[in-house]
């Protein structure tokens, strides 16, 4: 029989080995890394004066998982809708299109602008704002592209003017270079964008006064998505011309000639659904120009130099996958056929009336992918955020692919708010679920609500989600996002931070952000050690959109248009949660179906033909755009009914079904609506 005293030894060691498993376990869990590609390291090895004459990486890239990629290998999208609704009054073939089409090109469907930089550096800004006016145009269903100030966009981001400092502006001087991340960020913290009218273009970098960019937002980013990194190593004969290409992700994984493809369909999907793409190149270097003595007569462009800097922002409108290797010049030919089709911004008359093609081999073209996704009025009186410079490094802990982040505000508000949408910046592919505690600031699971979780993976980028409406009353609320990674064994989430030497130093930080692997044990950013980040200036990404309770009885939307008993402009796939948050009342809102049953489940999709009704008795028809045959979708049936009412074939439809089909609010159906809905199908 074991001694008293040699129990108490077994137990004693048992306890110091449970706790040493506990703490040792504490520990892992908050072991968070830094992770940064090989060529912004590089960069910032580079002189002042060298940085001067670099666009600045961005500090992390993108990388595609394998389940998406075997997505967009099966993926086939066959281009049968212009062929069966052809008429004699339009070609329909111009207003279709799928990323398996061996051309395409935006401009064949819009009117874009071929815009000039002059002697500024705003090239960065003119892509990003083409990102955005394209996407509106392709969502709207018009040719005609709305026009924003680049001059705007460009000032809001410097920090020091003749009269202050901007609290949102970068470590940059007027006329400095840019980032196209930059500009979404202006896009999603509420600077912008502002119409071109309200500031416009000057061919100078004058320093400005700070109040010159009071100007009235019109239009904010709701989603915009970063696209895969293709790395590129080459061979080479002994002209300089490739052999072949190697195409890696920053991890060093090599792609094989499928996924490169499967990877370029997702940049071709982008294009065709959301519009034009901002990205980078090495323009001032003549020798990649099939004509080097005169660049700007130049029609192509080639690098295949691993050892050079960017230095130009462009903007991808197109493709052409039989754009023959041959047609660029000796010394510089790619290894195979297909290029992208690029807007520069130095007028029509250089280049190719101002666009010029860029071979798919281009060591930088597809390097860094920006694109806008959908966009809205100002539908908001608050935004809550500490990420107004939005996501620029990317954080890793390897304790699991699922975590947790989150921000807790202090409200700037006496009166009530409804939080109506959170913004979350992703650097992942991941699935997001969103939890709120809106009477103080405790993390415990106990006091949140889920308030939104969406059944879909979300692409690396911003994406503003609309939540269940939850009113805020009390001094400080709190948000939490469950991150769940889509494929892997880590948990990678985007933060704002001070980093030095670059145009983000001197950020600073509320020190309200959290992050935990459990949803349980949270530990303040700052109080956690990362080699190579100051954690005491990061900032998680969360940013909280809310809406004051008005006291008049007037039921308005920033996004319906409501007329006579009517509320149209409704897009399709609408649920009941995202109608009610689109609509300002005091007033009790309650929706029915056509039968006049009361719609309970706060996901039902808003169908045309449904009621909406206020505590007071009035009524309101819901007609959702395009969905003539009231089933909440828009399917080849509802463009087939558009078509044969035109064509005066079907005489047949109801006031709400012609609603419906009235695209363009314009009060009657013309070949426009039809224009319109073969957009909105083919956006699909």
């Amino acid at each position: 029989m074991k001694s008293i005293k040699s129990k108490k030894k077994e137990i004693l060691f048992l306890i110091i080995f449970l706790l040493m498993i506990i703490f040792t376990s504490k520990a892992f869990a908050l072991e968070v890394r830094l992770d940064t590609t090989e060529e912004f390291e590089n960069w910032k090895q580079l002189s002042e004066e060298e940085k001067e004459k670099t666009i600045m990486p961005q500090p992390y890239s993108i990388e595609i998982p394998e389940e998406i990629l075997e997505e967009y290998e099966d993926r086939s999208t066959p281009n049968f809708i212009g062929s069966l609704l052809k008429s004699n009054e339009t070609n329909f073939n111009t207003v279709s299109a799928s990323s398996s089409d061996a051309r395409f090109t935006l401009s064949n469907k819009l009117n874009i602008r071929v815009e000039h930089q002059g002697s500024t550096n705003e090239c960065w800004a003119f892509s990003t704002i083409k990102s955005l006016e394209t996407n509106i145009a392709l969502k709207s269903g018009v040719t005609e592209l709305k026009d924003f100030s680049e001059r705007h966009m460009d000032y809001s981001s410097v920090r020091n003017f003749l009269d202050g400092t901007n609290p949102k502006g970068l470590n940059r001087k007027t006329g400095d270079g840019g980032l196209p991340i930059m500009g979404l960020a202006y896009l999603t913290n509420g600077q912008g964008a502002v119409l071109e009218k309200d500031m416009p273009f000057e061919d100078n970098s004058n320093e400005i006064y700070l109040r010159e960019l009071d100007k009235k937002v019109d239009t904010i980013v709701t989603d915009y998505e970063i696209l895969p990194t293709l790395n590129k190593s080459y061979t080479k004969d002994s002209q300089g011309n490739t052999i072949s290409v190697t195409y890696k992700d920053d991890s060093g994984k090599v792609y094989t000639n499928e996924e490169v493809k499967a990877i370029r369909k997702t940049i071709k999907e982008h294009l065709i659904n959301n519009g034009a793409i901002a990205a980078f190149t090495a323009g001032s270097k003549a020798n990649y120009y099939n004509n080097p003595s005169s660049i700007f007569s130049s029609t192509n462009y080639n690098c295949n130099d691993e050892n050079i800097t960017r230095d130009h922002g462009i903007t991808i409108v197109g493709w052409d996958d039989n754009y023959s290797r041959n047609n660029f010049r000796e010394g510089k030919k790619p290894s195979s056929d297909g290029a992208y089709i690029v807007l520069n911004t130095y007028g029509e008359n250089s280049f190719d009336n101002g666009y010029i093609y860029i071979s798919y081999e281009d060591f930088f073209i597809e390097s860094e992918l920006y694109g806008v996704c959908s966009t809205s009025s100002v539908d908001y009186d608050n935004i809550y955020q500490y990420d107004d410079f939005g996501g620029i490094l990317k954080l890793i802990s390897d304790g699991g692919k699922t975590g947790y982040f989150a921000n807790v505000f202090s409200r700037n508000n006496k009166e009530t708010e409804i939080m109506n949408s959170v913004g979350v910046s992703l650097c992942e592919y991941a699935n997001v679920e969103i939890y709120v505690n809106p009477n103080g600031s405790s993390l415990d699971s106990k006091n949140l609500t889920l308030v939104g979780k969406l059944n879909s993976t979300l692409n690396p980028g911003y994406h503003r989600i609309y939540i269940t409406p939850t009113k805020l009353s009390s001094k400080e609320f709190a948000i939490v996002i469950k991150q769940t990674t889509l494929s892997g064994n880590t948990f990678a989430f985007q933060v704002e931070a001070n980093v030095d030497g670059t145009i983000y130093d001197g950020i600073t930080s509320n020190r309200q952000s959290y992050i935990s692997v459990d949803g349980t044990e949270w530990s303040n950013l700052a109080d956690i050690t990362v080699d190579g980040v100051n954690m005491s200036d990061t900032d998680v990404c969360i940013k909280a959109f809310t809406i004051e309770q008005k006291e008049n009885n007037n039921l308005t939307s920033s996004i319906y248009t409501i007329n006579n008993q009517y509320i149209m402009n409704i897009n399709y796939n609408t649920t009941k949660t995202q109608l009610l948050n689109n609509l300002n009342s005091n007033l009790v809102m309650k929706v029915y179906d056509e039968n006049g049953n009361e719609i309970s489940n706060e996901n039902e999709v808003i169908k045309t033909g449904m009621i909406i009704k206020l505590s007071n008795n009035e009524e309101y028809v819901l007609i959702v755009r395009g969905d003539n045959n009231s089933d909440g979708k828009i399917s080849i049936l509802d463009v087939s009914r558009l078509k044969t009412y035109y064509i005066g074939a079907n005489n047949t439809l109801d006031s709400y079904e012609l609603k419906a089909l009235d695209l363009n609010l314009d009060g009657k159906i013309t070949i426009t609506d039809v224009a319109q809905m073969m957009v909105l199908y083919n956006s699909i």
